[in-house]
């Protein structure tokens, strides 16, 4: 199924989800009928929870790619990708004291990550890391070659780049790697603030995640991205991008 953002795209929303059939309600209340990416044998659960429209993909570097060919298949100008714990849509506005949330929905904030991206020809966008708008800059949102967590991705079905299918964790990072060397740039709005669950709830990924799993990531992401991933110092098990200076284009304004 495909979305309406109001400029003349095609959208497909595909939700990447395992062992959370109780989370289908609230998503379609928040994005409505999107199709649901779940693990091997898990259909059933998600259709008798209300999901209409799923797809048995595997794993979570199989599902993202899966969402990617079902949106090509179908003709959508681009893609979203969704982790199933959404909870709150909102933007980053001013007041007159201060950066304030504002609720806005799933068209909207979809519209205005497309928008970023083609203002800056970036093929792949995306939404601020943390919903507090303490840190947004409403003035000039875009960044150009910031991370895109993977909660919620916007990918051009043309770009041809794909999640590596050895990653278990933290393929957000490579994806975004992938694209700023590719293409020059992405597009991280960081006006459009959304709220996800994380690990605070069963299934998903915090059934797999361990420390040294974690590592094992990390040190892929190593390998490929020599001198571009560094260790957070102030969070075991995170890491951060360190772009070379001439990938670093900073940020970019564009109007909502």
């Amino acid at each position: 199924m495909l979305i309406d953002i109001g400029i003349g795209k095609k959208v497909f929303v595909g939700v990447v989800s395992h062992a959370r059939p109780d989370n289908v309600a609230k998503m379609r209340e928040l994005v409505g009928d999107a199709t649901w990416f779940v693990g091997i044998g898990e259909s059933k659960a998600y259709k008798a929870a209300g999901a209409v429209h799923v797809v048995e993909s595997g794993p979570l570097c199989r599902s993202r790619n899966a969402i990617i060919d079902n949106a090509g298949a179908k003709a959508a100008d681009y893609c979203v990708e969704l982790s199933d714990d959404l909870t709150k849509v909102q933007i980053a506005v001013s007041t007159p004291k201060k950066l304030a949330a504002q609720d806005s929905d799933f068209q909207t904030v979809t519209r205005m990550v497309i928008e970023g991206m083609l203002a800056v020809g970036a093929k792949l966008g995306g939404a601020a890391p943390t919903s507090n708008p303490f840190y947004s800059n409403v003035d000039a949102p875009i960044h150009k070659s910031s991370f895109i967590v993977g909660d919620f991705i916007v990918i051009d079905t043309s770009c041809g780049l794909r999640f590596s299918e050895e990653m278990t964790l933290k393929e957000d990072y490579d994806y975004t790697m992938q694209h700023i060397y590719t293409f020059g740039c992405v597009a991280r709005r960081d006006d459009v603030l959304m709220t996800f669950l994380h690990r605070k709830n069963k299934g998903g990924a915090v059934e797999v995640r361990t420390p040294q799993l974690e590592q094992d990531n990390i040190a892929y992401l190593k390998t490929r991205w020599p001198d571009c991933i560094v260790d957070n110092p102030r969070r075991p098990n995170e890491i951060l991008l360190k772009l070379p200076k001439y990938l670093n284009q900073g940020r970019a304004s564009v109007s909502k």
